[in-house]
């Protein structure tokens, strides 16, 4: 399917009469879309992902000139085109087409541009590559386009074990493990117990985590997979939502404790229920749900059936979708960059639809997903409510889940025991 972006207007002048152009720029649509297997029953930890869509770069052009320069502090798009020696109409052409895709306010050091330039010193192609290993790719052409490739990188497993000792943060420094899983362990837990009081030295934790790399060089940030904290109560055993899945799992000695079915498949917490520092505003302040990184356009979904009581803008969350599950139940979907325009208000979906795509819309710093959770019109915790997210004792889920969590021990095993 056609996706159709923004326009914007350039002025032509011809004989000394300036015209107003507007150019249309196309998202192309990927060869493939993603084709999926499941069981019957929906259970998302035994969804197999059969194959991935691809997208072809075009042909390198004859006798074309390629520029490429890395982001440093400071930088911005129109000042790199300008150091490439483009002219002011061809830099605004590239900048409007690149901002179609990426929001350029967000270009960091490190993001890499690249330029194809024709001998007279037109583009022909720009490419940006930014942090998670995303490229936005324009094609300047007779019929112009505009695309987001994703990354072509290789997933690395990787496994690490610490003892607690002064804090979780230094246990993991000093064994190698990225000190940011800390943050992940108190946030996924943040429902069950707070980890910060529960640790008191001692306690023994295994990790997995997967690394994205280009090459020789790592891309992102690492995504844990599984973890195995051995406290004073119990052994508790934590799986992460992968790509293909939505669901996250908490179990102590063998037991499924919670579930927690997510808005965004495999994507991670990135802030709590509760007051925190607002990074806006810089005061402290109730933060009324859940926070997701995820990436510009990522799909959301619901978390569960319901109706559909609002879509639209709402003041400091930008463009929401607001459904509503009977017994004074809502749930809110905040900061979008599109709606999914196929629902309307009143319309009945069920969990997993699609409502829109990911964004930085309204009051917000960079992309991600805000979610809430409202009983009687009061936001409370999402992890913590049971009105939508029970323990899960579906017996055949349950099951299927303690086999995915002996399989990632044994993987864990191998992986610990493989660094000699």
């Amino acid at each position: 399917m056609l996706i159709r972006l923004r326009y914007w207007t350039a002025l032509l002048v011809v004989g000394g009469i300036a015209f107003g152009v507007s150019t249309q720029w196309e998202k192309q649509p990927q060869s493939q879309e993603p084709l999926y297997a499941s069981t019957t029953s929906g259970d998302e930890d035994l969804e197999i992902l059969l194959s991935t869509a691809g997208t072809d770069l075009p042909a390198q052009v004859d006798d074309a000139v390629t520029w490429t320069k890395v982001v440093g502090a400071g930088d911005s798009l129109s000042g790199l085109l300008a150091e490439a020696g483009l002219e002011t109409d061809a830099r605004t052409e590239v900048t409007a087409a690149i901002g179609s895709e990426f929001d350029l306010r967000h270009l960091k050091p490190g993001n890499s541009l690249s330029l194809q330039l024709s001998p007279d010193g037109l583009p022909q192609t720009a490419t940006l590559e930014i942090e998670d290993g995303s490229r936005i790719l324009a094609t300047f052409s007779a019929a112009p386009s505009v695309q987001r490739l994703a990354p072509d990188l290789d997933s690395v497993l990787r496994a690490g074990e610490a003892t607690v000792g002064s804090s979780i943060f230094a246990a993991l420094d000093d064994a190698g493990i990225p000190t940011r899983f800390a943050t992940d362990l108190e946030l996924i837990l943040a429902g069950t117990f707070d980890l910060r009081t529960v640790l008191a030295g001692g306690e023994h934790i295994r990790l997995m985590w997967r690394e994205y790399r280009s090459g020789d060089r790592v891309v992102g940030e690492p995504t844990i997979d599984f973890a195995q904290l051995d406290l004073a109560d119990g052994r508790y055993e934590i799986l992460w939502p992968d790509d293909n899945s939505r669901r996250s799992r908490i179990f102590r000695d063998g037991q499924l404790l919670r579930t927690f079915d997510q808005p965004i498949r495999g994507a991670r917490l990135s802030s709590a229920f509760g007051l925190r520092m607002h990074p806006v505003h810089g005061t402290m302040r109730m933060h009324s749900g859940l926070d997701f990184a995820a990436a510009q356009g990522a799909i959301v979904m619901a978390t569960q059936g319901g109706k559909v009581a609002f879509m639209g803008e709402r003041s400091g969350y930008g463009t929401v979708v607001e459904l509503d599950h009977g017994d004074g139940v809502q749930t809110l979907y905040a900061h979008l960059s599109a709606l999914n325009e196929a629902l309307h208000v009143g319309q009945r979906i069920t969990a997993g639809t699609e409502i829109g795509r990911a964004g930085s819309t309204g009051t917000s710093t960079a992309p991600h997903l805000h979610y809430e959770t409202r009983v009687d019109g009061k936001p409370v915790s999402p992890l913590t409510d049971k009105r939508l997210h029970g323990p899960g004792n579906d017996k055949p889920r349950t099951t299927n889940s303690l086999l995915l969590v002996d399989s990632m021990q044994s993987e864990l095993d191998r992986l610990l025991a493989s660094r000699g």
